[in-house]
C-alpha cells in the first residue's frame, strides 16, 4: 500500500512538470502569434533598404521612413497587452486533447465525499489513480504550434521573408551601409555608407573593354586608356565624392549620379571623400590612318583603271575615297572632277590591301593629266590621304573619226564654258555637206540639234545638257547597242558584288547571278557583231584568247563556291571576271611580243610537268626492282629490266640496253623539245636562256644514267633540269613588263590559250587561276587522296598519307 501511495506520488510530480511546460508552450504560442506583424514589418523595411532605397533618399524622406516604421510597430506591437499566462487547467486540456481517457485530467481530481482509508470507495479511487498513473507516463509536453498560416490568410509574412533573400543578393557587402542610411538623418550621408564606382570605358570602335579602377589603395595607380575615352565615377551621393582632374580630363555632361570626363591627355584622377585614390591615366594616341597605293596603276583596255591600296590604322577604317584634280585648270567648267568611294579591304577593321577598278572614262576630264587624291578616315574622325600627281585619266577607246570628234568638243565644252562659240562652229563644221559627209539621217539630225541648243542655250544648265549629248552621240557611233550592253553588264556586276557583301540571301544571289550571266552573253554577243570572223572569241588586254564558255565556267564555279557558303572564293572569282571584262577586245591581227613570250612561257610549264612525270616514273621503276637479291622482285619484262639480266646490274654482252629504255627515249625526245623552245623563244633573257641550257645538259645526264640502268643519278639529274626550267620560268616572268604585279609572280586569270587550253582545263598550271584557301585545301585531298589508291607505293608512304587525311 505504502508503495502505490509513492507511485501515486511521483505520477503527480510527473503532471505537474508537464502542466507547467505545457502552459510555457501555450504562452510562447501566444506570443508568436502577437509578434508575428511586428518581425514581417521589420524583414520588410529591412529588405526595402537593401534595394538601396535610402541612399538616395533626402534626410526627410529617410525621417519619414523611420517614423512610419516606428508608428506600425507600436501598432502591432499594441497586441502584447492580450498576452496572459495560461493557467493550469488549460494545460491538463492541451496534454488531454486527442486522448479519450483524459489522464491528466482524471490524476488531477480529487473524492468530493472522501472516506475512511480503508473503505471501498477509497479503495476503488485508488485502483482508478493507479491505472490512470500508467497514462499520465506516456504524456509528453506538447511543442509551441503557433499555426501563423491560419492567422495570416495572405501570406504577407512568407512574402516579406522572400523579398528578405532576394535583396541580400542585391546588396551584397552593403547590407549594413544600406540598412544603416535608414536612420541617419543628417543633411549629408557619410562617406562609408556611398557607393562608388569608377573605371574608363574607351571609345566602342577600339573594341577594347572598359578599365575598372581599384579605390582606396594607397599610393598611385597608373593606367593606360585610348585617347577620346570616357572616365566615368559614380557615387550613391555625388555631393560626398570629391574629384580633382588635370587638364588631360575635360568635363563631360553629367548623367544622373554619374560624373564624367573624357580623355584628351595624359591627365591625374584625384578622389577623396567617400572614396580615396590617385590615378595617372595615360593617353595612347589614335593615329590617323594611313593609306598608299601598292604598285602600278593599271590602265585596262576598255578605259578603266585599276589600282591597289593598303589602308593602316590603330583600330579600323570607316570609309575611303578617290578624286580627281586637275593638274591646269583652263577655264570655267560645267562638270567638277570625278571622284568615287573605294571599296574597304575585307579584313576586320577595313585594313590591308583591296583593289577597285574605276570607271571615269565618261568624265570629261579623262585624257586630262590629273593628280589623285586617295582618302581615308577612321571612326575618330580623322582622315589620312595620299596623292598620285600626274596621272592621265584613261579615255574610252574610240576609233571612229567623227566619235572622236564629238568626244572632243564636248570635252572643250565641259572644261572650258566660255569656249561654246568654237564647239557651235565645229559642229556646224561636222554637219557640212551632210549629204556626202553624213551619210546617216540619224547623225545629222543630232548635229542640227546640237547646233541649236547651243545656239540658245542660256545657262550652264543647258550647256551640260548639249555636252551631255554630245558624248550620247558619239557613243551611238562608236559602239551602236554595244554601249547599252556594257552598262547592263557593269550594272549586274555591280549589284551582284553588292548583294554578296550585304550577305543577301540565297534566292537573290541566284537571281542576281542570272541577270549577270544574261547580261554577259548580251555583251559577248554584241563585240562578235564587231568582228564576226572570231566566232565568238575574244581577246583580253593582255592578248590571251576567251570564249562565252570560259565565262560559262567560271560562273558555274562562282555558283558552287556561292552553294558552299565560300564567298572568299566567289568574290575572287568575280573580281577576275571583272578584270577580264575590263581588259576584253575584239581580237585583230596576229600575236604580239607579249603574247608570244607567255606563249613561250606556257609551254615551258608543259615540259616541267612532264619532266616531272618522267621523274615519278622513275622512281616507280626504282621501287620495282627492289633490294639486289630479293625473291619476288625481279622485274617482268616490259617493266624497266629484259629477261635474263641482272637484277640491278648492266645488260649482258650482245644485249640490248633494256633498263628505262621507254623513259630514255621520252627524255630525249624532251631534251630536243627544250632545246628547240629555247633557239626558238623570241627576246628571251640572258639568264632565262642560260637556264635552259643547264636544264638541257641535266636532261642529258639523266639520259645516260637511264641507258645505264641507274634510276638514282637519273632522279637527282631529272630534279636538276626542274629546278633549272624553274628558275628560267621566273626570269622570263620577271622580265613581262605588262603591268600586272599577279601576272609578273606567274598566275594568270583567265582566257584560252592558242592550244585552245581555257583558264581551268589544267589544274596543275603554274599560271592557274589564283585559288584562294579553300581551293588548295580541295586541290591538296585531292592530290592525297589519289596517291593513296596507288597501290604501287611504299607502305611507309601508304601509312603517312593515311594518317594525313584521317587525322584522328
Amino acid at each position: 500500500m505504502k508503495d502505490e501511495r509513492d507511485d501515486l506520488r511521483a505520477a503527480k510530480a510527473r503532471l505537474n512538470r508537464l502542466t507547467l511546460l505545457t502552459q510555457l508552450a501555450l504562452f510562447l504560442e501566444t506570443l508568436i502569434v502577437l509578434l508575428a506583424p511586428a518581425v514581417a514589418l521589420l524583414l520588410a523595411f529591412v529588405a526595402l533598404s537593401w534595394t538601396g532605397l535610402w541612399l538616395n533618399a533626402p534626410p526627410a524622406g529617410r525621417i519619414a521612413g523611420g517614423l512610419g516604421l516606428g508608428a506600425l510597430l507600436v501598432a502591432t506591437l499594441a497586441r502584447l497587452r492580450h498576452l496572459r499566462w495560461s493557467d493550469r487547467r488549460q494545460a491538463r486540456e492541451k496534454l488531454d486533447r486527442d486522448r479519450e481517457d483524459a489522464p491528466a485530467a482524471a490524476l488531477a481530481d480529487a473524492l468530493a465525499n472522501e472516506g475512511p482509508a480503508e473503505g471501498p470507495t477509497s479503495l476503488l479511487w485508488t485502483a482508478h489513480l493507479l491505472r490512470v498513473r500508467k497514462s499520465v507516463e506516456k504524456l509528453r509536453a506538447p511543442p509551441p504550434a503557433p499555426r501563423l498560416a491560419a492567422h495570416d490568410p495572405l501570406g504577407l509574412g512568407a512574402l516579406a521573408v522572400l523579398a528578405l533573400c532576394a535583396t541580400a543578393f542585391v546588396a551584397g557587402s552593403e547590407k549594413h551601409i544600406r540598412l544603416a542610411a535608414a536612420f541617419d538623418w543628417r543633411a549629408a550621408a557619410p562617406g562609408a555608407s556611398t557607393r562608388v564606382d569608377l573605371w574608363i570605358d574607351p571609345p566602342r570602335y577600339t573594341g577594347k573593354p572598359p578599365i575598372v579602377l581599384t579605390l582606396n589603395r594607397a599610393g598611385e595607380q597608373a593606367v593606360s586608356a585610348p585617347v577620346g575615352s570616357l572616365v566615368v565615377a559614380r557615387a550613391g551621393n555625388p555631393g560626398a565624392l570629391d574629384i580633382a582632374a588635370s587638364d588631360g580630363l575635360e568635363p563631360a555632361p553629367e548623367k544622373g549620379d554619374e560624373r564624367r570626363f573624357v580623355l584628351r591627355g595624359d591627365s591625374r584622377l584625384t578622389l577623396s571623400g567617400a572614396a580615396s585614390g590617385v590615378f595617372a591615366v595615360h593617353s595612347e594616341p589614335d593615329l590617323p590612318p594611313k593609306i598608299s597605293v601598292v604598285g602600278d596603276i593599271k590602265v585596262n583596255a576598255r578605259g578603266t583603271f585599276s589600282l591597289s591600296y593598303r589602308i593602316e590604322d590603330d583600330y579600323g577604317a570607316r570609309d575611303a575615297r578617290i578624286t580627281a584634280r586637275p593638274v591646269e585648270d583652263r577655264g570655267r567648267a560645267l562638270y567638277d572632277p570625278p571622284e568615287a568611294p573605294l571599296e574597304l579591304p575585307a579584313e576586320p577593321g577595313g585594313l590591308g590591301e583591296a583593289r577597285s577598278t574605276l570607271d571615269w572614262s565618261d568624265s570629261p576630264y579623262a585624257g586630262r593629266k590629273v593628280d589623285l587624291r586617295l582618302s581615308v578616315r577612321d571612326e575618330a574622325g580623322q582622315e589620312g590621304e595620299v596623292l598620285v600627281g600626274d596621272f592621265v585619266l584613261p579615255r574610252k577607246p574610240l576609233k571612229n573619226p567623227l566619235a572622236l570628234a564629238l568626244a572632243e568638243q564636248r570635252r572643250i565644252l565641259a572644261l572650258d564654258a566660255d569656249r561654246r562659240a568654237q564647239t557651235q562652229f565645229a559642229l556646224e563644221a561636222l554637219d557640212f555637206a551632210p549629204d556626202l559627209f553624213t551619210p546617216k539621217f540619224s547623225v545629222h539630225l543630232g548635229l542640227r540639234y546640237g547646233v541649236t541648243a547651243l545656239r540658245h542655250a542660256r545657262n550652264d544648265d543647258d550647256l551640260r545638257e548639249v555636252a551631255d549629248h554630245l558624248w550620247a552621240m558619239a557613243l551611238q557611233i562608236e559602239e551602236g547597242e554595244m554601249s547599252q550592253a556594257e552598262r547592263a553588264l557593269r550594272a549586274a556586276e555591280k549589284a551582284l558584288r553588292d548583294a554578296m557583301k550585304a550577305g543577301a540571301p540565297k534566292e537573290e544571289i541566284d537571281r542576281l547571278t542570272r541577270d549577270l550571266q544574261k547580261a554577259m552573253e548580251n555583251f559577248l554577243a554584241e563585240m562578235t557583231k564587231k568582228a564576226p570572223h572570231r566566232s565568238g572569241e575574244n581577246q583580253t588586254g593582255e592578248g590571251r584568247s576567251v570564249s562565252p564558255e570560259d565565262f560559262q565556267k567560271m560562273l558555274e564555279q562562282m555558283k558552287k563556291a556561292l552553294a558552299d557558303g565560300d564567298m572568299e572564293t566567289a568574290q575572287a572569282l568575280l573580281d577576275q571576271m571583272q578584270s577580264m571584262l575590263e581588259n576584253l577586245q575584239n581580237a585583230e591581227g596576229g600575236p604580239s611580243q607579249k603574247s608570244r613570250s607567255r606563249q613561250t612561257r606556257r609551254d615551258l610549264d608543259k615540259m616541267m610537268r612532264e619532266q616531272q612525270q618522267l621523274r615519278d616514273e622513275t622512281a616507280e621503276q626504282e621501287r620495282a626492282k627492289g633490294p639486289p637479291g630479293s625473291p619476288g622482285q625481279d622485274p617482268q619484262p616490259g617493266e624497266g629490266q629484259k629477261e635474263g639480266q641482272k637484277p640491278g646490274g648492266k645488260a649482258q654482252k650482245g644485249e640490248k640496253p633494256a633498263p628505262g629504255g621507254a623513259l630514255e627515249q621520252r627524255q630525249g625526245q624532251l631534251r630536243e623539245k627544250l632545246d628547240a623552245l629555247r633557239r626558238g623563244a623570241p627576246g628571251m633573257d640572258g639568264k632565262a636562256a642560260d637556264g635552259l641550257k643547264q636544264a638541257e645538259e641535266a636532261m642529258k645526264d639523266a639520259q645516260n644514267a637511264l641507258k645505264h640502268g641507274d634510276e638514282d643519278d637519273a632522279m637527282a639529274d631529272q630534279q636538276r633540269a626542274l629546278d633549272q626550267m624553274g628558275k628560267s620560268a621566273g626570269e622570263m616572268a620577271k622580265g613581262e613588263k605588262d603591268g600586272d604585279s599577279q601576272e609578273a609572280g606567274g598566275q594568270q586569270r583567265g582566257g584560252r590559250d592558242k592550244n585552245g587550253e581555257g583558264p581551268f582545263d589544267n589544274a596543275q598550271r603554274s599560271d592557274a587561276v589564283k585559288a584562294t584557301a579553300a581551293q588548295k585545301a580541295r586541290k591538296i585531298l585531292d592530290e592525297v587522296r589519289k596517291r593513296l589508291a596507288d597501290p604501287s607505293r611504299a607502305q611507309e608512304e601508304l601509312d603517312y598519307l593515311e594518317r594525313l587525311i584521317r587525322p584522328n
